[in-house]
């Protein structure tokens, strides 16, 4: 039996001033009679000087007394437990994230929601529905407000395990809504709580009753919390932060091996209840990537025991300079700012050919953009891609925007002087990044999907070649332009936006998932964006450039904030979803109810109407 609003107890008070009624001495009127003989009793009553009686059986008092009893027990709201739906329409919603993977009692929690889920289908009444939702990284609604066992069951056991993270919010607003809809209806989630966020449900928009089953007991777990390596001076250097989520010391074995799954390195580890600890190598074996897995002794979750890292890139960038009057500044520049491959030329060729990966046109402006990313250094006109208007002289010192931008990061503005610029037209995809008074300097962007830098002055009208800001951008400007040469792309978690730079001048591409297949990919330009695919593993993109495949490699794996498993309960009550960190009232949360109050309500109204008959019959 629960209790579900204890807080009216204190109308239980109405019992006793019954009774204090029946106590009290009725008040009597004076009267002539012909004889007091047969009143004497009477007469003894009369004169008593207590101001109440003794209680006397009576059918009345006992009849207003189950009335107040059966009132009382209504408005403290009780409710039994059920198995089975307990309204018209339910709202089914099964949790699907990286932490319902764990496993407990020879299953994951996944399965024992989806057993759990099938079970209620089974017991399914007749003219009950139900609308099937899955709680993942975004809320879906698999089967909408049907009675058909055997389509619910099937939409449920063809349910995929998901790695991503969980929108709690979302699910429980859409639930709500849909529930809102239906008279009647009822909410019932099936999950663990785990990074259940802060989502709210409106109380006015869905007043029904929310039921939350719990699938999850155990927090204990170990993980992979970051995976880093980066080229050292003899070899790679590698560090590993394992990461101890449980509240029992976690020991184990971690193990990093190469790409082509040969074994490097191996050592043991023992992290204590909430702690992190980090192991390091020196001098890894050269490879493209790496795999680091750990081997822990007690473990809920084993998705999270595996990461991959791709050590930046070092290959060699090609860049084109083409400068008529030819630039010293510029060219010393480009040849120290990184590994880069520079070729000089006085003017554009008549054919591409071989495609860049940066164009830097010095005092010369395409009539098409080649391929490649492009910097452009004092254009003089205009053409189908640039709106040139002329040129504007600035009295007002250069002021750069925010520093968040790459291509500012500490760069200095405040001492260079600039006599002259560009003045450009509207650009979409391009916005400015230095300002001089109401002119524009600097602007960056991109256009056909390429990447774009215009700087509007002539090097020589201005002291910036003679600045520290002018090294610093430039290497700013080259890592922004040649992110294929200089970054990794990812790591990358389910679901999450991926930008992935593509080297100009590929013919083909294509990305290879963890087990093999290939999928192409159909993108101008020198950028990909990409939803990460929600299986985590290690995927890989193959460029076909002059007649040859080269490849780039990137994971996708597990966000470090979802390898705590903790079970959390959901609490509806006002609205808010109230997560806790404590088991205690699971197992009554994790049980149906069904309300008595109208049965109790029906049963004081009766108990009312009989001691009306009865008073009318004069007992």
């Amino acid at each position: 039996m629960q209790w579900m609003t204890v807080g009216n107890i204190w109308i239980a008070l109405i019992i006793p001033a019954i009774i204090v009624l029946y106590l009290l001495k009725r008040k009597v009127e004076d009267r002539v009679v012909p004889s007091t003989l047969l009143w004497q009793r009477t007469l003894q009553n009369w004169e008593a000087v207590r101001p109440w009686e003794k209680l006397r059986r009576n059918l009345l008092l006992l009849l207003q007394l189950l009335a107040a009893l059966l009132l009382v027990l209504a408005l403290l709201g009780p409710a039994i437990s059920t198995d089975g739906m307990t309204t018209d329409h339910t709202v089914l919603v099964i949790q699907n994230s990286a932490s319902m993977q764990t496993s407990e009692g020879g299953q994951t929690r996944l399965e024992k929601a989806v057993a759990e889920a099938s079970s209620l289908m089974e017991r399914l009444g007749a003219g009950q529905t139900v609308t099937l939702m899955v709680a993942g990284r975004e809320p879906n609604v698999l089967v909408s407000k049907s009675s058909d066992r055997q389509q619910l069951g099937e939409a449920i056991r063809q349910l995929p395990p998901a790695s991503g993270s969980v929108d709690t919010g979302a699910a429980l607003s859409l639930a709500g809504a849909i529930a809102a809809n239906e008279p009647g209806s009822s909410i019932v989630w099936l999950g663990d709580g785990a990074q259940g966020g802060t989502g709210e449900l409106s109380a006015a928009a869905y007043p029904g009753r929310f039921r939350f089953m719990q699938m999850g007991q155990t927090r204990e777990n170990t993980a992979i919390g970051a995976f880093v390596t980066q080229q050292g001076a003899k070899g790679t250097n590698g560090l590993v932060r394992i990461d101890n989520h449980g509240s029992q010391t976690a020991k184990g074995k971690v193990t990093v091996y190469d790409g082509e799954g040969k074994l490097l390195d191996t050592d043991t580890f023992s992290v204590e209840a909430g702690a992190s600890r980090t192991i390091t190598w020196d001098d890894l074996p050269g490879s493209p990537v790496y795999r680091a897995v750990i081997e822990p002794q007690q473990d809920g979750l084993a998705t999270d025991n595996e990461a991959w890292s791709v050590p930046s890139s070092t290959g060699v960038g090609k860049v084109a300079l083409v400068s008529p009057g030819g630039n010293r500044f510029l060219h010393q520049a480009l040849q120290t700012v990184g590994s880069l491959d520079v070729e000089t030329m006085q003017e554009m060729p008549v054919k591409n050919g071989a495609a860049r990966d940066v164009w830097v046109f010095d005092g010369v402006v395409p009539d098409r953009l080649p391929e490649g990313n492009i910097l452009l250094i004092a254009p003089e006109r205009g053409a189908d891609w640039l709106p040139y208007k002329g040129e504007v002289e600035l009295d007002e010192q250069p002021k750069s925007g925010s520093t968040d931008e790459p291509l500012l990061r500490y760069v200095d503005w405040r001492d260079v002087h600039v006599a002259k610029t560009a003045v450009l037209g509207e650009m979409p995809g391009m916005k400015p990044l230095v300002m001089a008074g109401g002119a524009e300097l600097v602007r960056a962007g991109t256009l056909e999907g390429k990447r774009v830098v215009i700087i509007g002055f002539d090097l020589h009208d201005s002291d910036l070649p003679l600045r520290p800001a002018f090294p610093i951008f430039m290497q700013n400007a080259v890592n922004w332009l040649t992110p294929s040469r200089t970054a990794s792309i990812g790591p990358a978690a389910p679901g999450e936006l991926l930008t992935v730079p593509l080297t100009p001048g590929a013919t083909k591409r294509v990305l290879v998932d963890p087990s093999g297949g290939h999928k192409p990919i159909q993108a101008a330009g020198t950028s990909w964006t990409l939803q990460a695919p929600d299986r985590t593993g290690l995927y890989r993109i193959d460029e076909e450039i002059d007649a040859k495949w080269h490849s780039r490699y990137f994971p996708v794996q597990m966000n470090e904030s979802q390898s705590d498993i903790t079970p959390k309960t959901i609490r509806v009550a006002t609205g808010e979803m109230q997560p806790t960190d404590e088991s205690e009232g699971q197992s009554a949360a994790a049980a149906g109810s069904r309300e008595l109050m109208p049965w109790l309500a029906a049963l004081a109204l009766l108990a009312v109407f009989v001691e009306w008959r009865v008073y009318q019959r004069g007992y």
